[in-house]
């Protein structure tokens, strides 16, 4: 059972695109106490996303993870946590930070994380910037761990989707920015990750190329996320999602055949979902069964 302040977290991250600034007041007056560091390391990803992103409130973002700092459950994962807000709201803010004695998996999750900001908030060549350092910065590396991919993974795919849902206001040179980030993501965590995120990341080119009016290389893509969820027995979520993105792509295509016969499948693996996850994807099922009527 999810504790108080995890409730409250969640529900913060739920509202916090619609009403930001409410969202703001909650984190100032109404945060529950964190009993956990792993707690208070969630809470400082907010402040950063939150303040950075959404609302350009730089300095509050400061201050507030100053004080998660100087908490008495602020162990070493925590420090490391703020350090890196601090320098991502920095870097988003002037495009300059003291990473003096920063890790490499700190300096490219600063650079990631402020490459997300300045996206959200439309300064896209700072966030071409500094997505290109980090990228340059690990590939320097070839011998890095791993997981040091994952924050790039995670900004790749954010930062393409914030340009998918920007549609036909788009310009020609952000439609070529999206289709790099939805590939690097799926670089990204082809090193960091699983088959899991593997097949997400070809539902993000299938999506990113169908929305660039791309329809051949959105159509092999799509095949490719079903293929990767068949071979390795996927739940119900992931065939939904893998034939949602088919359905798109073959209605676009003008194949209702197909088309009919993904939105079927959709159906089918939609009543495989657990309650949970078939509120969530409601409206998106009926979005799918309106292209075959």
């Amino acid at each position: 059972m999810a504790s108080t302040f995890d409730t409250f977290v969640q529900q913060a991250w739920a509202d916090h695109a619609d009403r930001c600034e409410e969202v703001a007041l909650r984190l100032r007056t109404q945060t529950p106490a964190p009993e956990t560091a792993d707690q208070l390391s969630a809470l400082a990803r907010l402040v950063v996303h939150l303040c950075g992103e959404h609302l350009g409130a730089f300095d509050d973002g400061r201050w507030r993870l100053a004080a998660l700092g100087i908490h008495p459950l602020a162990d070493a994962g925590v420090q490391s946590t703020v350090r890196v807000g601090v320098a991502s709201l920095n870097l988003a803010q002037n495009g300059r930070a003291d990473v003096a004695g920063f890790t490499l998996e700190e300096l490219i999750r600063s650079e990631a994380a402020a490459a997300a900001i300045s996206l959200g908030r439309h300064q896209t060549d700072r966030a071409m910037a500094l997505l290109r350092a980090a990228r340059e910065r690990l590939a320097a590396v070839p011998d890095a761990d791993a997981a040091v991919h994952r924050p790039l993974g995670i900004a790749c795919h954010n930062m393409a989707w914030v340009l998918h849902d920007r549609g036909s206001a788009r310009s020609s040179e952000e439609t070529a920015t999206m289709l790099d980030l939805a590939a690097g993501s799926k670089l990204h965590w082809a090193r960091a990750g699983t088959w899991l995120e593997v097949e997400r990341g070809d539902y993000d080119l299938a999506r990113c190329n169908l929305s660039a009016g791309l329809l051949d290389p959105a159509l092999r893509c799509a095949d490719q996320c079903l293929a990767v969820c068949t071979q390795n027995d996927a739940p119900p979520y992931e065939y939904f999602f893998a034939h949602e993105a088919l359905a798109l792509v073959h209605h676009a295509r003008g194949d209702l055949a197909a088309c009919e016969h993904n939105v079927a499948a959709a159906g089918a693996s939609f009543e495989k979902l657990a309650a949970g996850d078939q509120d969530a994807c409601r409206s998106t099922l009926a979005a799918l069964q309106a292209l075959t009527r």
